[in-house]
């Protein structure tokens, strides 16, 4: 099979994709309300969390990471603040009701989604 970059790029991109919805998914499903004594970090792999970020869970901290916290914000106010923060993202989309925004040759991914009154942003940190 010759390599095409193009349609090789399209699976990649359609691969990593559903990787993210994926685990934003997930830990959608699995957060717990007890988590709100956790205290969060400023940053996570250089990535800044939204002011007043609760209720942060780290699924790995060594690479490829993750982690998800939620923000008494709106979509639109989190990825606003992303985009102060980290400038335009490479690739921004909006899946099944999600704000994916990609980095760093999606090396580094957010993902926000609505969460009752706020939004929960999930990060995913390849290398």
């Amino acid at each position: 099979m010759k390599f095409n970059l193009k349609r090789d790029w399209k699976i990649t991109s359609s691969c990593l994709l559903y990787f993210a919805l994926s685990i934003a998914s997930q830990a959608q499903e699995s957060a717990q309300t007890d988590l709100s004594a956790v205290s969060c970090p400023a940053d996570f792999y250089a990535i800044p969390l939204f002011k007043e970020a609760r209720m942060c869970q780290i699924f790995a901290e060594d690479l490829p990471a993750s982690m998800t916290y939620h923000a008494q914000a709106n979509q639109q106010t989190t990825s606003d603040f992303y985009l102060q923060q980290l400038g335009q993202a490479q690739r921004m989309e909006t899946h099944q009701g999600r704000i994916l925004m990609a980095y760093d040759n999606d090396n580094k991914i957010i993902i926000i989604s609505k969460d009752g009154g706020g939004t929960q942003v999930d990060i995913l940190v390849k290398s």
